[in-house]
C-alpha cells in the first residue's frame, strides 16, 4: 500500500466498500442498527464522511446493502438445503432452514429485533411472500400461503422451538400441512 493509505491499493473501490461494510456490521452488533450513525461507521472504517457517502451513498443504502447480502445468504442456504426435495419435505426444510439462517446472520437478526418486520426486505411484503412460496414449493392459487410461511419463519426466529428436532416437528405437524402439498 502506498503511504499506508488503504484506499490506494489495487481495487480500492471494492476494498473500501468491504471495509465500510465490515465496520458497519461490527457497529450494528455492538450498538444496534438504529443507534449506529454514518459518522461512526466512517470512523471505524478509517475513512472520511465524504468517502463513506461517495462509496455507499447513504446510511439507508448501507443498511439495505447489508440486509440484501444477508437475505441472499439466507436464500442460498435454503436453496442448498432444499435441492432435490419436493412436496412436504421441501417445505419443511425450507422453513426450518430459513429460520436457522436468519438467526445465524447477526445483521439480519439485529434488524429484525430492531424492526420486528421483514416487509421491506426483498421487495416489500409481496416480494417476501413470493420468495417464500418459491422456496417452499407452494403453488396454491391463494397467495396468502406465502404470508403464512413468512409469519411461521418469523415466529420460529422470535421463539425458537427448543431444539432443532422439536422445531422441525412443529413445522411438520402444524405449518406444512396447511400448505396442501403432496408428500
Amino acid at each position: 500500500m502506498a503511504n499506508g493509505d488503504w484506499l490506494l491499493d489495487g481495487t480500492r473501490h471494492a476494498a473500501a466498500v468491504r471495509r465500510i461494510h465490515r465496520a458497519a456490521r461490527e457497529l450494528f452488533l455492538e450498538r444496534g442498527i438504529e443507534r449506529t450513525t454514518a459518522d461512526a461507521v466512517a470512523r471505524r472504517a478509517g475513512c472520511s464522511r465524504a468517502t463513506f457517502y461517495r462509496l455507499v451513498g447513504s446510511r439507508a443504502a448501507l443498511i439495505d446493502a447489508l440486509l440484501t447480502d444477508g437475505a441472499a445468504a439466507v436464500v442460498a442456504r435454503v436453496q442448498q438445503a432444499t435441492a432435490g426435495t419436493t412436496g412436504t419435505a421441501r417445505a419443511t426444510e425450507a422453513i426450518v432452514t430459513a429460520a436457522e439462517a436468519i438467526r445465524d446472520d447477526p445483521v439480519v437478526a439485529a434488524w429484525l429485533r430492531d424492526r420486528a418486520s421483514i416487509g421491506d426486505l426483498l421487495g416489500g411484503p409481496d416480494g417476501v411472500t413470493v420468495l417464500a412460496r418459491t422456496l417452499t414449493g407452494s403453488a396454491r392459487p391463494d397467495s396468502r400461503d406465502g404470508e403464512w410461511i413468512v409469519r411461521s419463519v418469523l415466529s420460529l426466529v422470535a421463539m425458537p422451538g427448543g431444539d432443532s428436532a422439536a422445531e422441525r416437528e412443529l413445522v411438520e405437524t402444524y405449518v406444512v400441512p396447511t400448505l396442501g402439498l403432496a408428500r
